[in-house]
């Protein structure tokens, strides 16, 4: 972008961003209603990232709202996360979490999973979130219940991310 700074410029490449900085306001308008009715909120985005039509738009906004709706949410956002194109972005969202309240809300929500549904990526899915969250606890129980597995691959995540 040319021209002065104080004066929006009408060069052809502002347009787009014209646009975006009006879809941001209209954006930050919009959260208001959404903070003030947290348990909605919850329910709403709860049900939204289960679908992929809705799952970019609820990310989009959790990522804009505050981290108490996220630790709300962090059960389905790990389901979310099992899906590789959305693993970065649940664990971008999750890292925006303090740590005591990561460190209370993730490693009994990821031991659910693992135990509802989970094969090796799974396990490599949750291991390199608690490696990246930095809760070394977690992950060493992750990488225990990975060891004692007979299966060769869930094995080969334990000695990845654990150094016994």
């Amino acid at each position: 972008m040319k021209g002065n700074t104080d004066v929006p410029n009408t060069e052809p490449e502002w347009e787009p961003f014209s646009h975006a900085l009006a879809a941001a306001g209209a954006l930050n308008r919009s959260l208001v209603p959404l903070r003030q009715d947290r348990e909605a909120t919850v329910r709403v985005l709860g049900e939204a990232l289960q679908t992929f039509e809705t799952r970019d738009e609820a990310l989009l906004l959790l990522a804009a709202l505050g981290t108490d709706i996220t630790e709300a949410l962090v059960s389905p956002l790990l389901r979310t996360a099992l899906r590789i194109r959305d693993t970065l972005r649940v664990r971008q969202l999750l890292g925006r979490l303090p740590h005591s309240a990561a460190e209370a809300a993730i490693p009994p929500a990821v031991r659910k999973l693992l135990d509802e549904a989970s094969d090796s990526d799974d396990y490599r899915r949750m291991a390199e979130l608690l490696d990246h969250l930095g809760l070394d606890a977690a992950l060493h129980d992750l990488c225990i219940r990975a060891r004692d597995s007979i299966d060769e691959e869930m094995r080969e995540v334990a000695e990845d991310f654990d150094g016994e």
